[in-house]
């Protein structure tokens, strides 16, 4: 075998230019699976991470268009087309307060505002939300000053809480705390400033302003309703049982009798990291197939240097046949030759992999993302495996047909 191998490398070596043609699918297919595995991974863990910093004891109550899913594109489609749903409101966070598991609970909608102090303006999202928001989500952590509280809520205080970014943009190095600034035209009291936080996705939380709900409703959008509510639970243990009290609740609220036509969605954390395991794994998996492409491309490509290689070797191969040489051992030899091309360009394709996932996840932590430079040994298990496989498959065929040439014919051939 070790004969084998060196006479493998050895042919190889002597046709390094088309080497480096013959592997470039592979490498590229490799590096591929290697990539996706890690940005598969690295977006995975921010998404949970970012759902940890809620704890693991949380409930979400969302508004939905009856008769779709809660993330369905139908909902997005409606909503996004101004579908408006209405019936969701505080006197529902009442009702579901009173369940035994329910300990804590906050509501909120969200909308955009004009923000302006001194020559500085930026439209932020505003997180318009009750008092108890800072109490539950513990991934918002006040730098300085502190968050509003129940009473200027229930008054419709005009007071704000900035995320970092927003307070850097309107404030830069100055003191923010007790200035006044104008959010749509009218005046807010800054009364506080949050540590960053970072972004998730699309998403940069240290963009965002807070304000009280009521003054939200009241004298920005002349509204009722909230778009959402995030209840604490005693016992994570009894979320589903939890959940489907809410349902009930809710359901009678809303003078809904068929389930299907539901105007709301009910979610918990262990839902929420069920659906997006099976998000990213059939992600993964289709990226996955679209790179296997990329190295069948490849095989083809090794397949047919091979073949050509058998050609020009047929003399070589008529002249071994004829001192003794078996069908076997000319067998063994092209398809070692295919095996390492492969597993050479598979070599490649993981180190170029790895690189690219880890400047992926560096330029992801440069833009404040909690990103991790993750490499799985599995990843690096598929890329091994199928390097070798595409060469045993795709090397068969040329070395079958140079095992099977006939010693005569073959030493005519010079």
């Amino acid at each position: 075998m070790k004969k084998i191998l060196t006479l493998a490398i050895s042919q190889i070596k002597k046709n390094k230019g088309r080497t480096i043609l013959t592997i470039f699918g592979i490498t590229i297919g490799v590096a591929v699976v290697i990539l996706v595995l890690s940005a598969g991974n690295g977006v995975k863990g921010l998404v949970l991470g970012e759902l940890d910093s809620f704890g693991s004891n949380w409930v979400d109550i969302e508004v939905k268009v009856p008769s779709t899913g809660k993330g369905s594109l139908e909902n997005a489609h409606s909503m996004a087309g101004g579908v408006t749903i209405t019936t969701m409101t505080l006197d529902d966070a009442d009702r579901i307060l009173v369940l035994d598991n329910i300990i804590n609970m906050y509501a909120g909608v969200t909308t955009q505002a004009v923000f302006a102090y001194a020559n500085e303006k930026k439209q932020p999202t505003v997180f318009a939300v009750t008092a108890s928001y800072i109490d539950i989500d513990t991934g918002t952590v006040i730098k300085n000053g502190r968050f509003f509280t129940d009473e200027e809520d229930r008054f419709t205080s005009q007071v704000v809480v900035l995320g970092s970014a927003l307070k850097e943009t309107l404030f830069g190095n100055d003191e923010a705390i007790g200035k006044n600034i104008k959010a749509d035209g009218k005046s807010f009291r800054v009364i506080g400033e949050l540590e960053e936080r970072g972004a998730t996705g699309f998403f940069n939380y240290d963009e965002i302003a807070y304000i009280p709900l009521h003054t939200v409703q009241k004298k920005m959008m002349g509204i009722d309703h909230v778009l959402f509510m995030i209840g604490q639970m005693a016992n994570p243990d009894k979320s589903a049982a939890t959940s489907e009290e809410i349902r009930l609740i809710l359901r009678e609220q809303h003078d809904i009798t068929d389930p299907d036509k539901d105007d709301f969605s009910v979610t918990t954390q262990q839902e929420s990291v069920e659906l997006i395991d099976t998000v990213f794994i059939g992600i993964q998996a289709l990226l996955v197939v679209l790179a296997t492409i990329s190295l069948i491309v490849g095989g083809v490509g090794i397949m047919n240097v091979m073949y050509v290689s058998v050609v020009e070797r047929t003399f070589e191969i008529g002249l071994r046949k004829s001192v003794g040489a078996t069908e076997k051992s000319i067998r063994s030899q092209f398809l070692t030759e295919a095996v390492v091309l492969t597993l050479f360009g598979g070599g490649i394709g993981i180190i170029t992999g790895i690189l690219l996932s880890f400047l992926v996840a560096t330029g992801a932590q440069f833009a404040g993302l909690n990103w991790q430079f993750i490499i799985s040994v599995p990843s690096i298990i598929i890329g091994v495996t199928f390097s070798a496989s595409i060469g045993l498959i795709f090397g068969y065929f040329p070395a079958k047909r140079a095992a099977t040439l006939d010693p005569i014919t073959a030493l005519r051939k010079e």
